[in-house]
């Protein structure tokens, strides 16, 4: 089979030609996976040179639809043959044939404020705000590396719709419950993700709002907020430029749009690398040793860059400028930064990010129930002279966000 891509302003036209059979239907359903990734949500496939399609390429057909149409995309068949359009009728499909390339575009909501910045495009949407961003410090983060924690260090923390936050902390009923699995948290939109320590291969665990259900971690010291982010951004890397764009560089410019000194925000993005850290033992059985090799029993570092091509859910705090209370929360993005953060990230199969202005309500649970993470981690660059793998970076992807103008001791 042969497949040729042909752009245009709002469709990605790929013209077939030969049979889409068991020995294509792979390749076929690897390029529009391919497309997708490069940011095309609206593909026509062109079948003017296909003459044959088996029971595996209607299935192609099929799950590519279906994944397109979760991000507001499309998947149509244009020009069939007369056995594509006698197949794809019998088996039920029709609604997939007959339209134009130009006639499969869906209609496009207005788009927000555009903007192009070092590596990325940008869209920019107000959003209505009735209760701006407040954010609380909890807990005493020097005594991780000082004298870990003890039982009256660890209180339960609610987050509920509205509300958002990162941190140390575990699932259970007190600190005695779980003084062996404290570790990295993050917290959305009415769901909780947590990593249990002390297990190899852990993988994190959640809790989602859900009638009289509000999520609970016991924390030992983090970030919480609650409010109303202000601002939505969608950002896509350039096509001209080198694919990808760093975090460092994202924050900045996500501070630049809050025009405040200091920003929380929630981000889902497709990834192109994630670079960071998760605790391998408990901090309530002792502080986090920092020397080499010690620390290698404490801390787990991604030697390699993670999950190239993965769905990340991220949730940070971020400053330029902040009072010396709260920057024991964060610390810099890079060693040349002038940015301190706390950012964690929770990576997911991939999937696309839908276009356009995307509402947070819904958004984390919707994840959520279409799938599960595969790992969490504290978000750090690695900065090693040789061997350092440099930051996490992201292709494309939405980000909530609203400034906060103070940081108060919860």
């Amino acid at each position: 089979m042969q497949i040729t891509a042909h752009p245009g302003a709002e469709v990605l036209e790929l013209r077939l030609t030969g049979r889409i059979d068991a020995t294509w239907a792979e390749h076929l359903s690897a390029t529009i996976e391919q497309a997708v990734r490069s940011g095309a949500h609206h593909i026509a496939l062109n079948c003017s040179g296909v003459d044959y399609i088996s029971s595996l390429g209607i299935r192609v057909l099929v799950v590519q639809a279906k994944l397109l149409k979760s991000v507001k995309g499309s998947l149509v068949v244009t020009h069939p043959t007369e056995f594509v359009r006698t197949t794809l009728q019998t088996v039920g499909l029709a609604a997939l044939i007959g339209q134009t390339a130009e006639e499969s575009s869906a209609p496009a909501a207005a788009p927000g404020a555009r903007h192009t910045r070092g590596a990325a495009a940008y869209e920019v949407y107000s959003q209505p705000t009735a209760h701006p961003l407040s954010c609380s410090l909890i807990g005493d983060p020097a005594k991780l590396a000082s004298t870990g924690f003890a039982a009256s260090d660890c209180r339960p923390v609610p987050f509920l719709a509205g509300t958002f936050g990162l941190g140390l902390g575990a699932f259970g009923a007190g600190f005695a419950d779980c003084v062996g699995r404290f570790g990295e948290f993050m917290a959305a939109g009415g769901c909780v993700l947590a990593l249990p320590s002390g297990e190899q291969d852990a993988v994190p665990d959640y809790v989602v709002e859900e009638g009289s259900l509000v999520p609970h971690v016991q924390m030992l010291y983090g970030i919480a907020a609650s409010g109303e982010f202000s601002t939505m951004v969608r950002f896509d890397a350039l096509a001209d430029g080198p694919g990808k764009i760093g975090i460092s560089e994202l924050v900045a410019t996500l501070l630049d749009y809050a025009a405040a000194p200091a920003a929380g925000f929630v981000i889902l993005a497709e990834t192109a690398g994630i670079v960071g850290a998760r605790l391998r033992k408990s901090p309530a059985l002792g502080p986090v040793e920092h020397a080499v090799p010690a620390v290698r029993d404490w801390l787990s570092f991604t030697t390699d860059r993670m999950s190239e091509k993965s769905l990340a859910l991220l949730v940070g705090v971020a400053a330029r400028q902040v009072d010396a209370e709260a920057a024991a929360f964060l610390r810099p993005l890079r060693q040349d930064s002038p940015i301190h953060a706390h950012i964690h990230a929770a990576l997911f199969p991939y999937r696309p990010v839908q276009r356009g202005e995307l509402p947070f309500a819904g958004a984390i649970p919707a994840l959520l129930a279409a799938s599960s993470p595969s790992a969490l981690l504290h978000l750090m660059a690695d900065s090693r002279p040789f061997e350092g793998v440099g930051e996490s970076d992201l292709s494309r992807g939405a980000c909530w966000l609203g400034p906060i103008s103070t940081f108060t001791r919860g």
